[in-house]
């Protein structure tokens, strides 16, 4: 192992404190140092771990439930063949190669991290309005789903800023109903996962949080009867 390797490893190692990864892991990249490196069995603990990268990736892994789906799979395959990775399938009780997990958790902390400290940009003083003839105002469009405010940036999944009904479209075929019922099942794992982490873990958390709340309102909105 070369010296980047030993340094990524090291800061592997520290990440532990911060983002949801078991102990167990860092004794692996101890394992990578000496050569030893051991490939990692698939369990349901290890791909709710994957699904909740993957998502913070902007790779769309489905229910972050620990089990390996269709959408599963094809998030996994993808960042495989983003990052140059060797094409190796997820399969329950089968083995995957550590430096995959490794560079998904380094590239997903990345991401996370990024968000964290990312600046507020300073709001320029507006200009006083120039002097115009009177215009008669166009009458604003109208939105059904105004009363339920949200976030912009809560929907940025990694270098991609979706609006609400985009990620509604692309997430979840276009289903609040959906949305609503998966979002929770994602949160709940989420919570499970972040719960004793703290710090951008915890972030992530409250990010979905808002989400499901915006969505909910949404689907409430949704069932009320026409007038």
């Amino acid at each position: 192992m070369n010296g980047r390797q030993v340094l990524r490893c090291v800061i592997f190692t520290l990440a532990v404190v911060i983002l949801p990864i078991p102990l167990r892991y860092a004794g692996q990249c101890a394992a990578e140092v000496t050569g030893k490196a051991e490939d990692l069995e698939v369990t349901p603990a290890l791909v709710r771990e994957i699904q909740f990268m993957l998502l913070r990736l902007g790779v769309e892994p489905g229910p972050i439930d620990g089990v390996i789906g269709p959408q599963t799979t094809r998030a996994w395959r993808k960042f495989q063949q983003d990052t140059g990775l060797p094409q190796v399938d997820l399969i329950n009780g089968a083995k995957i190669p550590v430096t995959a997990v490794t560079r998904l958790r380094s590239e997903a902390s990345r991401v996370i991290f990024e968000g964290e400290r990312k600046p507020v940009p300073p709001t320029a003083p507006t200009p006083p309005p120039a002097a115009v003839a009177p215009v008669q105002p166009a009458a604003p469009a109208s939105d059904r789903f105004a009363a339920c405010p949200f976030h912009a940036e809560d929907f940025r999944i990694g270098a991609t800023q979706y609006t609400p009904e985009k990620y509604l479209q692309e997430g979840f075929e276009g289903s609040t109903a959906r949305a609503v019922s998966m979002l929770k099942d994602r949160l709940n794992e989420a919570r499970q996962i972040a719960g004793n982490i703290g710090g951008a873990a915890l972030i992530e958390v409250q990010r979905q949080s808002r989400v499901l709340d915006y969505f909910t309102c949404r689907l409430k909105i949704e069932q009320e009867p026409q007038k």
